[in-house]
């Protein structure tokens, strides 16, 4: 780590703070309108921390009530059970807004947009985050999966440090050299209790702000042409092998572009792609997954990881 952990100091009235700090909680609140799949059960409870601070308080009472805390960005790349999420669940979109910028860097609160922060930069004439423009998440779901658009693209090529909380509220800041960052893969996945808050970005060339707008339309014109229409996706649901073909060209092969179960279905305009039909359920998506990976082992002896993350089933650490 790159500096020893602050412990953060809450106020002294506990626990009488914390329950308080509860019963603004939206009860059993749905989900799926959180999502870009449009799929999910509801939050047992939902809360939105609008600082670091907030969000340590409400740490503090989901543990010393022994619920589970779950962490909801702009809900891309992540699949909710139907049966939803128990415990307390953190809404980040709205929240951890900040972009601050130094001499060389800037700090960007985990909860930015990334099509924002690729265009902020680009105003600015910043050059190195153009890519970021494609990805409809938060930086902090971002720099947890390392996301990218392919190589020489991902957050790993910008990222300096990242600033998390953990259940014990303390602040750890890790280098990005300290985050083991790969090909959709990060030691932060290790640890999906741990809250990314912060996140350190160097400052690379800069160039004409023009330019560099024209650059964020020519991307978008090129995602649009090559990922499918349909709306109602999570974005690529496996990563693509280490050696080989690309994941979609293997599900293609193996006879699953346009199968469907239920409302869920293979885009036929790309493999690596699940559409919401308008119906689908966190179960019919699952079969689906299961179905796909099977089939491509069978036929190609290749197991596809997936990209897309299972919630609660992948937050067990």
């Amino acid at each position: 780590m790159q500096s020893k952990p602050q412990v953060l100091e809450l106020r002294t009235d506990l626990p009488s703070r914390l329950r308080k700090i509860l019963l603004p909680a939206a009860h059993h609140i749905l989900l799926a309108p959180f999502t870009t799949w449009r799929i999910g059960g509801a939050a047992e409870r939902l809360l939105t921390p609008h600082s670091i601070e907030e969000a340590a308080e409400m740490l503090a009472a989901a543990r010393g009530e022994g619920w589970p805390v779950f962490f909801l960005g702009r809900g891309s790349n992540l699949l909710i059970d139907d049966a939803g999420l128990p415990g307390l669940t953190l809404h980040l979109a709205g929240s951890l807004q900040w972009l601050k910028f130094g001499q060389n860097t800037v700090m960007v609160g985990a909860g930015v947009y990334l099509p924002r922060l690729a265009a902020t930069m680009a105003r600015r004439g910043w050059t190195g985050f153009e890519f970021l423009i494609g990805i409809p998440g938060t930086v902090g779901g971002a720099v947890r999966l390392n996301a990218g658009i392919g190589a020489g693209r991902e957050i790993s090529d910008i990222l300096k440090s990242v600033t998390v909380l953990t259940p014990e509220l303390e602040l750890k800041t890790l280098t990005a050299g300290e985050l083991g960052l790969g090909y959709r893969q990060s030691h932060l996945l290790n640890f999906p209790r741990w809250l990314v808050v912060e996140v350190e970005f160097h400052l690379q060339a800069q160039a004409p702000p023009k330019e560099l707008q024209a650059n964020l339309r020519r991307i978008i014109q090129q995602r649009q042409a090559k990922f499918p229409p349909e709306k109602l996706t999570c974005g690529s649901v496996f990563k693509n092998p280490p050696q080989g073909p690309p994941a979609g060209w293997l599900i293609d092969r193996a006879g699953f572009k346009g199968k469907t179960i239920g409302d869920a279905q293979v885009s036929t305009h790309h493999a690596n792609f699940i559409i919401n039909r308008g119906r689908a359920t966190a179960i019919q998506v699952k079969t689906l997954v299961a179905d796909i990976q099977e089939a491509v082992w069978k036929l190609h002896n290749v197991h596809l990881k997936r990209e897309v993350v299972f919630l609660p089933d992948d937050f067990q650490g």
